[in-house]
């Protein structure tokens, strides 16, 4: 061992001491990149992409089909469930015009969306998952944000201010027709639109037969092997708005009223053969040194009637004995109704809009 140590140190005084003292010297490598733009929080469908989709359906909710994340569950030909990425329903906020509303209907037939007609449309807006705190709360899946296009007034000097708008539309299959209005009349201060839109359709077909029958379970009634039974529907809807601007402060109040006399439901087991909403909408917004203060109140009433459609009678009973309703093999079971009457006001903070 001593030996290898003598030897060792030997070696180490032989060398050079600026060899041994020299450190090793790297080239500098620089890196430049630009700065990742961080994707925004919301996907935005303007008006201008509204316009453009609106004539090939009546079912605002299908204007989000492009949004990436959001798919749609086919239910009515006006009312189908928006799902951001494979959540819907209830996971989901959906704001119109600033009012949280829900589905009043056990089977919902009337989501939120089907109460704004396309053609009302100003403005879509998808948060999904992450969503702020100012259009958060109650949504696990995301939040939609809809709303009818602002109020026009008109510019200083101009005096008062008239437009309007009409359109009609006309879809081959399944026989659709529909119109549109709309109409503003506005001074510097003071603004006044109305808005209303109707919608028809009967049932659809499919691009062949689809099925090897035509009876649809009620006695008599019969559709042809490639109609898409209970795809039918009617629908109006009417907007009246007013709002007054001074300075830095504005006051908008906006009346709405739905008509839907039926919407059929293929994937259901009943159809909504009416459903009436009534909502006032009232909003403060103020812009002050310190922030913008914004303030709502509003109230919906929904009356909704839920029965059997021409194209389904279900049958009850079987082998001669009565069943619990008292039908007997052979006969067709009186109509099963149900009724919903729900009343929407401002939730309180953290909490969602009471419905009875």
């Amino acid at each position: 061992m001593s030996c290898k140590r003598t030897t060792l140190a030997a070696v180490l005084a032989a060398l050079p001491f600026s060899l041994l003292a020299a450190e090793p010297t790297l080239t500098p490598v620089v890196v430049t990149a630009s700065k990742e733009q961080a994707p925004p929080l919301a996907t935005t469908v303007d008006a201008a992409g509204v316009q453009a989709l609106r004539a090939a359906t009546s079912d605002t909710a299908s204007l989000l089909r492009d949004v990436p994340g959001v798919s749609l569950y086919g239910a009515g030909g006006v009312s189908s469930l928006p799902s951001i990425h494979g959540l819907a329903d209830d996971r989901l906020r959906i704001k119109v015009d600033g009012m949280d509303l829900i589905a009043s209907c056990p089977n919902h037939m009337n989501p939120a969306l089907s109460y704004l007609d396309p053609s009302n449309v100003g403005s879509l807006r998808v948060y999904a998952g992450i969503t702020p705190v100012s259009v958060g709360g109650d949504s696990i899946g995301g939040t939609i944000v809809a709303d009818t296009p602002a109020p026009t007034f008109a510019a200083p000097g101009q005096g008062s201010l008239f437009k309007g708008e009409a359109g009609a539309f006309y879809r081959s299959n399944g026989n659709v027709k529909g119109a549109n209005l709309s109409a503003t009349y506005a001074t510097e201060s003071f603004s006044m639109t109305y808005s209303g839109a109707t919608a028809e359709s009967d049932n659809y077909d499919a691009g062949g037969d689809f099925k090897n029958y035509g009876f649809t379970g009620r006695s008599g009634h019969t559709l042809p092997r490639d109609e898409v039974g209970s795809t039918a529907y009617e629908t109006r809807n009417h907007t009246l708005g007013f709002a007054f601007k001074g300075g830095n402060h504005l006051v908008e109040a906006k009346l709405g009223y739905q008509d839907l006399p039926y919407q059929l439901y293929p994937n259901q087991r009943m159809d909504m053969l009416d459903n009436e909403q009534k909502r006032l909408n009232l909003r403060y917004l103020g812009q002050f040194d310190w922030g913008m203060f914004e303030a709502r109140a509003y109230r919906e009433e929904v009356d909704h009637f839920m029965d059997f459609g021409d194209d389904k009678r279900y049958w009850y009973g079987g082998g001669g004995v009565r069943g619990s309703r008292g039908v007997r093999h052979g006969q067709p079971a009186a109509p099963r109704a149900c009724r919903c009457t729900a009343k929407a006001r401002p939730p309180a903070p953290r909490s969602r809009p009471a419905s009875t």
